[in-house]
């Protein structure tokens, strides 16, 4: 590192000039230098901030570092430094919102990203922020516009076949694979909707096949050690899914169904203590995500916590006002506390709503207080229902196109699996290398 003296001379130049006084180039020269540590590169990036104060790039590049390091908190603080110097810094104000998107604060992010020039990029993060807040729609037309603008890597479309299954649209999802098949045809991304689409269909076995394929061309990759968890945890494997969650979160700190899962497979393993950490987590990384509040609640009532419990469904329940779970354990909390008015209002809210909603998929409508099944309906972004064999007609070559042989091989065939014919003459997106930052993954998303 350079030390101090020359710190003092480079603050003393011009700040106009500021990036090429000889001092803060040594800075920028290791702070860029890939084989030094992360520690020195950010300490080397953070003097030369503090000697070029107004020099917005070095703010950008800082951040930047942060994020693919996952330290979003970090990240947040030095993005909004910068803006207050560099307002009108593009880079900036992507990285402000992606920090505010992984901390837990989709809408935040939202109102950010909406300001950001429309580049592939920045559309990408606004299609995940829209991913988020659950608002599937914006988010397909977002990352729809973002591979259209040249941001083409392999999970730009895996997100975006999750949109569409979300939203019931097979055509689009079909079209989408089509591209993904045709354009990235060796990405591991690829094993990860084969597992998808087995997982959905209950069949773990060949679910976890692809996945453990998946382990062995990127075993860093997100997602796929939760997807690992996930079937161990439906098998009763807590051990096993207690190291796969903890691989997760490992490789994807930001990814809340992984401390979810983490969670309740301690309690599974009569660890509430230890659970609660992750639980709590879960609620901080995705603060949209339902099922977390009331795993934390049932934890803190375990703990002998209700006070605790109390604030957690308080908290869900104002930011889930129509879920009749909340209202039916927060009256169960109350009688706990001797709070019997306030409990009666509660169960009497719980009833009305019940009457009013379906019930919501979580398992979780009515006392006493649920945790996790091993079903469909909690796996989160797990199922698709575009399966392996794929009939491709265009008006250039009408062909048939089965998904690397796998449904044949494993015994689908065209009357189990949806067959779907395309025409048109769209061309097919060619892999891009990805470099730096851009290619990190966060909370399942791309950086």
């Amino acid at each position: 590192m350079i030390v101090a003296p020359a710190r003092e001379e480079a603050r003393a130049g011009d700040q106009k000039n500021c990036r090429e006084q000889t001092a803060v180039q040594q800075f920028l020269r290791q702070a860029e230098d890939t084989k030094q540590s992360y520690e020195e590169r950010k300490k080397a990036y953070e003097s030369a901030a503090g000697v070029c104060s107004q020099e917005g790039s070095i703010y950008a590049a800082l951040s930047a570092l942060l994020l693919e390091h996952q330290d979003a908190e970090a990240a947040l603080t030095w993005a909004r430094r910068g803006l207050r110097v560099a307002p009108e810094n593009p880079d900036l104000t992507l990285y402000e919102g992606v920090s505010l998107l992984l901390v837990g604060h989709p809408e935040q992010a939202l109102a950010v990203l909406k300001n950001s020039k429309p580049t592939g990029k920045n559309e990408f993060y606004l299609g995940m922020a829209h991913r988020a807040l659950r608002e599937h729609k914006e988010a397909q037309e977002a990352l729809l516009r973002a591979f259209a603008l040249g941001f083409n890597d392999p999970y730009v479309l895996y997100v975006l076949i999750e949109q569409d299954h979300a939203l019931g649209d097979k055509e689009a999802g079909l079209r989408d694979f089509r591209t993904f098949y045709e354009g990235f045809p060796d990405s591991p991304w690829l094993h990860m909707l084969y597992g998808d689409a087995y997982l959905s269909k209950n069949d773990d076995s060949n679910a976890e096949g692809e996945y453990e394929q998946v382990v062995k061309l990127a075993p860093n990759l997100p997602i796929v050690h939760y997807q690992l968890g996930f079937i161990d945890f439906n098998r009763a494997r807590y051990a096993a899914a207690e190291g796969d969650f903890r691989t997760e979160i490992a490789t994807n700190p930001t990814y809340a169904p992984a401390y979810l899962y983490l969670g309740t497979t301690l309690r599974r393993l009569a660890r509430n203590a230890e659970a609660l950490p992750f639980l709590e987590q879960a609620v901080i990384r995705d603060p949209n995500y339902i099922l977390a509040y009331n795993e934390l609640a049932t934890a803190q009532i375990e703990a002998g916590k209700p006070e605790d419990a109390l604030r957690t469904l308080q908290e869900g329940e104002h930011r889930f006002p129509q879920e009749a779970a909340f209202p039916a354990q927060l009256a169960g909390v109350l009688r706990r506390l001797g709070r019997t008015v306030e409990a009666k209002s509660e169960a009497e809210k719980a009833t009305r709503l019940s009457k009013t909603n379906n019930p919501i998929h979580h398992g979780i409508a009515v006392e006493p207080t649920p945790s996790l099944s091993p079903s469909n309906e909690n796996r989160p972004e797990a199922d698709f229902p575009f399966k392996c064999q794929i009939v491709l007609a265009s008006s250039r070559n009408e062909s048939t196109l089965h998904a690397p042989g796998r449904c044949a091989r494993r015994g689908f065939t065209s009357g189990s699996h949806p067959v779907a014919s395309w025409g048109g003459n769209s061309q097919a997106q060619k892999p891009v290398k990805k470099s730096g930052w851009s290619h990190s993954y966060v909370g399942s998303t791309l950086l």
